[in-house]
């Protein structure tokens, strides 16, 4: 989204502003310093609108003077200076529907106007490369997204993250993309970069427990779920894999584990209902086969797969 854009929409998100604002009575400073926004003197409009939206004391006049301090900030671009304006109506009205649009335009314009910067500055930058893949993965090419990560990797080969991406749009487009011996060498790759990538973990105790090798994937599950404690899919892995090894016991904390980071989770809760099943606690395991089918439930009511 450009300048002209978030332009327009503001114009009219804070023209119906003008309206609310007029049954406060906005006090004289905000009124002068909307005044001087509307007819487009945002170089004096702008310190105005920073100190009326501190000092007013209607929240629906804060409210207007933050928008048009966005407003014009962007005009301006004064990047700074808009997030400043946005930051302050979230933090006060962080559930309202007009903050929450005006955020999703103003970031939208940002990270345009960033982009297209670096672009004009650098366009031979690994940056660029970077962003000329993520929009291949965003259009769903992923041999296209690969292609431009590998251009990365020949000019940098140690940069972080890189085969992680790559290994992972296998992963996800396996036959179309590469093989799963593919995906398991870019994340092995990845590895040797960054021993701390609990993703690539994952994904390699993912690849072991699809072709039956359970130890492995064991391992690397374990490896994730060390690195990043809070990750339910590899806590789901390891219970699973434990589970699949006939380690119930050893199964439970890691699924307890996964069904309280992923409490809307069907299949989760029904992986610890069968540990909990063959470890004899029966009111344990009718509970979960219980939130099993209520999650699924509400995954089919919201038209959304497990």
């Amino acid at each position: 989204m450009g300048r002209t854009a978030i332009e327009l929409l503001l114009a009219g998100v804070l023209l119906s502003g003008v309206a609310r604002a007029g049954s406060q009575q906005p006090s004289d400073l905000a009124g002068r310093a909307v005044n001087l926004a509307m007819a487009g003197r945002c170089e004096e409009a702008l310190p105005m609108l920073t100190q009326a939206v501190r000092e007013a004391t209607e929240k629906d006049v804060r409210l207007l003077t933050g928008e048009f301090g966005v407003r014009c900030a962007m005009l301006l671009n004064r990047q700074s200076a808009a997030t400043t304006f946005l930051n302050r109506l979230q933090q006060e009205s962080p559930n309202d529907p007009r903050v929450l649009f005006l955020a999703i335009h103003l970031y939208s314009d940002l990270a345009y106007r960033n982009a297209q910067q670096l672009m004009k500055v650098a366009p031979n930058s690994l940056q660029v490369l970077q962003l000329n893949a993520e929009d291949f993965e965003k259009a769903g090419n992923a041999k296209g997204a690969i292609g431009e990560y590998r251009v990365i990797l020949k000019r940098a080969p140690a940069t972080p993250g890189i085969h992680y991406r790559i290994g992972g749009l296998i992963f996800e487009h396996l036959g179309v993309a590469g093989t799963v011996d593919e995906a398991r060498q870019e994340f092995e790759a990845e590895l040797k970069i960054n021993p701390q990538n609990a993703g690539a973990e994952y994904y390699l105790g993912e690849l072991a427990r699809r072709a039956d090798k359970l130890p492995d994937a064991i391992q690397h599950f374990s490896r994730a779920a060390s690195l990043a404690p809070n990750m339910p899919d590899a806590q789901f892995g390891l219970g699973r894999s434990l589970l699949d090894s006939g380690k119930t016991a050893e199964a439970v904390g890691p699924l307890e584990k996964a069904s309280h980071l992923a409490p809307d989770n069907p299949t989760v809760h029904f992986t610890l209902g069968t540990a909990y099943e063959r470890m004899g606690r029966k009111q344990d395991a009718a509970r979960e086969f219980a939130l099993q089918k209520s999650a699924a439930a509400k995954l089919n009511a919201g038209g959304v797969k497990p």
